[in-house]
């Protein structure tokens, strides 16, 4: 709320107007009852209801400006908030995305920023007015009555004890509440990105079946919920109704004693439930801002996080990078304990071409992710032209790095803003250039709006082929120092992949680049080979060197793809 200070100073100030000119025709009209109706000072009778009148002229004016002055502070709130989160986001590490559902987090951006933005807002000036009234209120009825002032006062207890009852019961259901919307988001989103799968295996019934239950675990968790806050709000307007009774009750007692005058006990009535409406809405608030509690919380789980991934205190800068890569001892497990890496070797010359081969599970996807420093080794270290990688600024760094995925992420827009991605100032013959050499011009010439085409949220429109050649493209044009392909054609056929691995041959050459592939004939023209293992390179060399080696890992890789028959004679030491 800090920065929307001032617009709030202003709808505090508007507030407090709007309050004192709300609380004067209880006093107009003990004037009008007692010295007019009474004492027949009908002098004064055109200047008490013009006065009568006037305030709620006044009334509405001074709201419609304070309701647009907290209309633009909320938005405000939402969308500042909404950006502080995003951006935190985006700093976040791939761990931090491992444990939390991409459906929680949504929740947290659009849900909980609202509901924040709503109590610190309405909540804010509800408290000001009520407190405002409530201090008037109070002066006005000890100078009417004493007693039954004391009298009003004692009903007060009874809606805190109805508030500490009912707040620590609305809590936790509001909690269970949340967790299961995080859920079933998450279900939603991902059931709905695979409808097609749902559907080649015939199982919408079931999945039907599994929502619906889920569904009936948020209704029960909001009817729990519900109950608390309608038995809550029930309760205290049922205080607030026989207080209002019992003070009506007490005022008309006392004007049977002649101890007040009927103009008083009217003006003090109406002023009691200035003092007991606000003690409704005081509790409402609590209730608001208990509940709005989990959503801070909610909130501040992401702004307090920090990244995994930090810069050094004094971090490098970074004008140009050879690609010399060099990994000593290098050892890193997941949370869950499994080890990914163990005591890792390997030295990558710039300027060099090194493909990486294993069994699946041997650590190469995890290898990558560690050059790029998503993830940093808790062993051993990675050196880039001879330097840590953690010495360097991490935006430089990744930078200075390509990256082509085994599926190759692409945005709901143009095919000219996914191609430029890594590269918006790429000039227009250099991209047509670049999507020629990956065989993408002539299909998008194909198409109606040719490079302005849009392609669909996740490129939906697009073939598995297509979305590839895009990721190598992106890769490509913004002139990595370092290519990463990791398994990039492990989708293609075996023709597309040959000619798109020679594509990526020819356009980073004198360049480094670490390919990591699943068919092994897809390494052989790399000018080394490292063969991976149980987080270790336990083998290294040329295609022709490790496929004629006896009793190598390399060796047996080629015999499970491609047949034994195709097999070369083992080279006699």
């Amino acid at each position: 709320m800090r920065p929307f200070r001032r617009s709030l100073a202003t709808a505090v100030a508007l507030t407090g107007l709007l309050t004192i000119v709300g609380m004067a025709p209880p006093l107009l009209m003990r004037r009008l009852l007692n010295d007019v109706a009474k004492e027949g000072r009908w002098d004064i009778f055109p200047v008490v209801i013009g006065l009568l009148f006037l305030v709620p002229v006044l009334r509405a004016c001074v709201n419609i400006a304070n309701s647009l002055t907290l209309n633009s502070v909320g938005l405000g709130i939402i969308s500042r908030t909404r950006r502080r989160l995003f951006r935190r986001l985006m700093s976040l590490s791939l761990r931090f995305y491992n444990e939390m559902s991409v459906g929680g987090i949504n929740q947290r951006l659009m849900g909980d920023v609202a509901t924040v933005s709503g109590v610190a807002t309405g909540g804010l000036i509800t408290l000001v007015t009520d407190t405002i009234a409530v201090a008037f209120a109070l002066i006005a009825m000890l100078g009417l009555s004493r007693q039954l002032s004391l009298l009003t006062f004692a009903l007060l207890p009874l809606y805190y004890l109805n508030y500490r009852f009912f707040s620590r019961r609305m809590v936790e259901a509001n909690a269970r509440l949340r967790a299961n919307m995080d859920h079933i988001s998450s279900m939603l989103q991902e059931r709905l990105s695979a409808h097609e799968l749902i559907q080649a295996y015939g199982q919408e019934e079931a999945e039907a079946t599994q929502f619906s239950s889920q569904a009936k675990q948020v209704m029960d968790s909001a009817i729990r919920g519900s109950a608390y806050n309608i038995s809550f709000n029930q309760l205290s307007a049922f205080i607030n109704k026989i207080g209002n009774t019992f003070i009506y009750c007490a005022g008309c007692y006392f004007f049977v004693k002649e101890t007040m005058g009927y103009g008083d006990v009217v003006a003090f009535c109406a002023y009691a439930t200035q003092i007991l409406g606000p003690v409704v809405r005081f509790a409402a608030v609590a209730n608001q801002i208990v509940q709005a509690g989990v959503s801070v919380d909610r909130i501040q789980e992401i702004l307090d996080r920090e990244p995994a991934i930090t810069e050094s205190p004094d971090p490098r800068p970074i004008e140009s990078v050879r690609g010399d890569v060099e990994l000593e001892g290098v050892g890193f497990a997941y949370g869950d304990g499994s080890r990914a890496l163990d005591g890792l070797d390997l030295k990558i010359p710039g300027g060099s071409h090194v493909a990486i081969v294993g069994r699946p599970g041997a650590g190469r996807s995890t290898l990558a992710m560690l050059i790029r420093r998503f993830f940093d080794p808790h062993e051993g270290r990675i050196r880039v032209d001879g330097i840590d990688v953690r010495e360097y600024r991490l935006g430089d760094y990744r930078r200075t790095l390509g990256l082509v995925p085994a599926e190759c992420t692409v945005f709901d827009g143009t095919i000219r803003e996914n191609l430029c991605y890594g590269s918006p100032e790429a000039p227009e013959d250099r991209m047509i250039a670049i999507a020629k050499e990956v065989g993408l011009h002539d299909f998008i010439m194909s198409l109606r709006e040719g490079y302005e085409t849009r392609v669909g949220a996740g490129g939906l429109k697009l073939a598995t082929g297509h979305r590839q050649r895009i990721g190598v493209a992106r890769a490509l044009l913004a002139e990595p120092s370092l290519l990463i392909v990791d398994e990039a054609t492990a989708a293609l056929d075996p023709e597309s992949a040959e000619d798109l691995s020679a594509v990526i041959r020819s356009a980073m050459r004198e360049r480094t680049c670490l390919i990591i592939v699943h068919r092994v004939l897809l390494a052989r023209d790399a000018d080394r080979i490292a063969v991976m293992d149980h987080g270790r390179v336990v083998d290294a060399g040329s295609h022709e060197e490790l496929i004629r080696r006896p009793a190598s890992l390399y060796r047996d890789l080629f015999a499970m793809q491609y047949g034994e028959h195709r097999l070369p004679p083992v080279r006699k030491p």
